[in-house]
């Protein structure tokens, strides 16, 4: 397999069809994370006479009101939620549409299409939809089974242990570690090039894994190289990219500091603008790196599966 030509090739597809931008900023909306944090708080509690805590606060406490606010006002909760649960969908169907465009309309440019169409690749994507959604939701409920596998049985032993059979199991999670990573370097490659082979050779997500099974076996070390280049390279590219978000915080650093409202106001403002300017540049940047590594996936199922060209067999001519 040709690395180079592989990774040269897919940064001129990407820069000579631009449309895949679209649809890389589409599917990257499908394959987006996001995480969370915990905190703590510092509580006075007040004690009755029965030494029980009396958490009847005046009404002058802040949180208190704030509290009181939420539970007169749940109805707005019920609103969140829905909006998020109809934007997740949305995202998800938009994210899938932008897969199977991005695999379809890097395939076409491969094989030297003079123009690619946002609207007839989009088109096209109707044909290979649920399909591509089954397959996503298959490694989704596959990954999901194998952790409940693994990690409910070690709950109910920590339980019914008291906690001390936690202690045994940490070599077990250990080793489960470092099993989990080529796992998952195999899982994405598979999946990858089944994507492809569903929306390029239009074969079934069954066909299709398979096929992404056997050139991981017929491909091992060339499989490998791709997945840490395109993985660890869009990884570094993403973080790089994710760095001006920390600007965002900045202006609120001097308003905690001083603690008055004013400040706070002001903070706010100006990171909720620097936010709005860096939410563009995310999803277009973000968008760029996944057409491309989606572009370098499709040129790899191509490479591996292109058959050896027959020697020419000419014939001499007969003597005279």
């Amino acid at each position: 397999m040709n690395f180079g030509e592989v990774f040269s090739r897919s940064w001129k597809i990407i820069w000579k069809y631009k449309v895949l931008w679209i649809f890389g900023i589409l599917a990257g909306l499908a394959s987006g994370g996001g995480g969370g944090g915990g905190g703590g708080s510092n509580n006075s509690y007040q004690y009755n006479n029965n030494g029980n805590p009396n958490f009847d606060l005046p009404n002058n406490i802040p949180w208190y009101q704030v509290e009181r606010w939420f539970e007169t006002n749940w109805w707005i909760f019920i609103i969140i939620a829905v909006f998020v649960l109809l934007l997740i969908v949305a995202c998800i169907i938009l994210g899938t549409f932008g897969r199977i465009g991005l695999a379809r309309g890097a395939w076409q440019a491969d094989e030297g299409a003079e123009k690619l169409s946002f609207g007839k690749l989009f088109g096209e994507s109707g044909a290979y939809f649920w399909r591509i959604l089954g397959l996503t939701i298959l490694i989704a409920v596959m990954w999901i089974a194998f952790f409940l596998v693994i990690t409910l049985p070690a709950l109910g032993f920590t339980v019914l242990t008291a906690g001390i059979g936690a202690l045994c199991l940490v070599p077990f999670f250990l080793v489960l570690c470092c099993v989990l990573i080529p796992l998952g370097w195999a899982v994405t490659f598979i999946t990858e090039q089944a994507i492809v082979a569903v929306t390029c050779d239009n074969i079934g997500v069954f066909d299709a894994l398979k096929k992404g099974w056997d050139l991981l076996r017929a491909n091992l070390g060339a499989a490998t190289v791709m997945v840490l280049v395109l993985g660890i390279g869009s990884g570094i590219v993403r973080f790089l990219l994710a760095l001006p978000a920390l600007l965002i915080i900045v202006p609120l650093i001097p308003a905690f500091i001083n603690g008055s409202e004013q400040a706070l106001m002001t903070g706010g403002i100006v990171s909720l603008v620097l936010f709005c300017l860096y939410i563009p540049f995310s999803l277009i940047f973000n968008g760029i790196v996944t057409a491309y590594t989606g572009t370098a996936w499709v040129l790899t199922y191509r490479q591996l599966t292109r058959k050896p060209e027959q020697p020419v067999v000419v014939e001499a001519a007969p003597l005279p």
